[in-house]
């Protein structure tokens, strides 16, 4: 098969290849300079405390985690709080104290929201995807990323509020469910709702514009 007639197959995929293309890039970025573990690749920096990497923010194996990161934590931690209190059955013997959160049958096994928990990396791969995705191309289009990348970022966050809050009502009095609630199910729609972002931009702006 010569190079023309891959073109030609792969042409009506290259938006969607694109996108997995930056998410698998941005992903690995991440993982290999803040984690310092990539599949079986061990970076020098990489911290060994799993407890760290979740409560800390590093660059390089260096600490780099800003003061409003840290208060972040706490506004998470009370934005669950008010979601998880919207539901009265729910809200009954809450825990709130600050970055922990939980009800007194778990005592004393809590959730903790940590810098990990903020979103930061997922919010982050989504701001580079949006800005580096079709950026040769000088249509008009591109100028609603400066809209439209802050609305998606927000999205995201209002799903880690609800996340962070369904977590802890899902474990009340069942915290083996924790693991596969947090580091399955509710982690894998986090990207599901990241990868329908960029298809909302891609079928709203970008196909439509491009076309034009």
């Amino acid at each position: 098969m010569n190079i023309q007639k891959l073109r030609k197959i792969l042409t009506p995929y290259i938006g969607i290849l694109s996108f997995f293309f930056l998410l698998l890039f941005f992903w690995a970025l991440w993982e290999s300079l803040v984690d310092g573990q990539l599949a079986f690749i061990r970076f020098p920096w990489i911290i060994e405390s799993e407890k760290m990497r979740d409560e800390y923010l590093f660059f390089l194996g260096k600490n780099v985690t800003p003061d409003w990161l840290r208060s972040l934590c706490v506004w998470f931690t009370d934005a669950a709080a008010w979601f998880i209190r919207l539901f009265p059955h729910q809200n009954d013997l809450l825990v709130e104290d600050g970055v922990y959160l939980g009800y007194p049958v778990n005592l004393p096994w809590r959730i903790v929201i940590v810098v990990a928990c903020t979103g930061v990396k997922q919010v982050s791969i989504f701001v580079l995807i949006m800005l580096f995705y079709r950026c040769w191309s000088r249509k008009k289009y591109q100028w609603h990323k400066i809209w439209y990348i802050p609305m998606g970022a927000l999205v995201l966050t209002i799903y880690n509020i609800i996340r962070i809050a369904s977590t802890v009502m899902l474990t009340k009095g069942h915290i083996d469910r924790f693991d596969s609630l947090h580091d399955g199910i509710f982690r894998y729609i986090y990207y599901i709702i990241l990868f329908l972002l960029w298809v909302l931009w891609e079928e709203r702006f970008a196909l439509r514009n491009e076309k034009n």
